[in-house]
């Protein structure tokens, strides 16, 4: 092929036009970036900690129907950096075989996930407000549960102290010092 070749110029007048739309598109990517970086800063903000994941893209093989393969959006800790992340998880249901790419920080995804993820970042912050409210509940349950078996726990070993044990140890509570258990015989 030559220059003069009407492919070669063809490819020519794409990468010229490819050229020129490269720094938009760079500009415009970036922007987005920035902006959801800004929402993980507010997020952080909260101190959440819980791990949620939204679908937004599935590839279904109809002639395989054990088969899956999505496109995830969520809130994790990717690195030791807690923020919305983006993974790709597939595999095959009847041969147990799973496999992922990710997850990545937002930042870090590839520009195709950040692009088609975007309409799910509010479906992001709703599961991680429904998945607050059910771990405060259960983690309340949890604390009465313990506070239970304390108090049991603390009683019963309360009942195997002699009574001049149990005098002893009020006294050292009321005062806090052992010197002042002096002549108290």
């Amino acid at each position: 092929m030559t220059s003069g070749d009407p492919k070669i110029a063809k490819a020519l007048t794409h990468f010229e036009t490819l050229s020129s739309l490269a720094s938009s598109l760079n500009t415009a990517s970036d922007e987005l970036t920035k902006v959801v970086i800004n929402l993980d800063e507010a997020l952080k903000k909260l101190n959440i900690g819980l791990t949620v994941w939204v679908p937004f893209r599935f590839r279904e093989d109809p002639d395989s129907p054990e088969c899956y393969d999505r496109d995830q959006i969520g809130y994790t800790k990717v690195q030791g950096t807690w923020g919305l992340a983006l993974s790709r998880i597939w595999g095959d249901h009847v041969r147990d075989e799973h496999y992922e790419d990710g997850p990545w920080l937002f930042k870090d995804a590839p520009r195709e996930l950040r692009i088609e993820c975007l309409d799910e970042i509010a479906g992001v912050i709703e599961e991680l407000a429904k998945s607050a409210t059910a771990t405060t509940k259960k983690v309340q349950e949890k604390t009465k549960q313990v506070r239970e078996l304390a108090a049991a726990m603390d009683q019963a070993a309360n009942a195997n102290i002699p009574a001049s044990l149990r005098a002893y140890q009020s006294a050292i509570a009321a005062t806090g010092k052992l010197s002042d258990m002096k002549g108290s015989k």
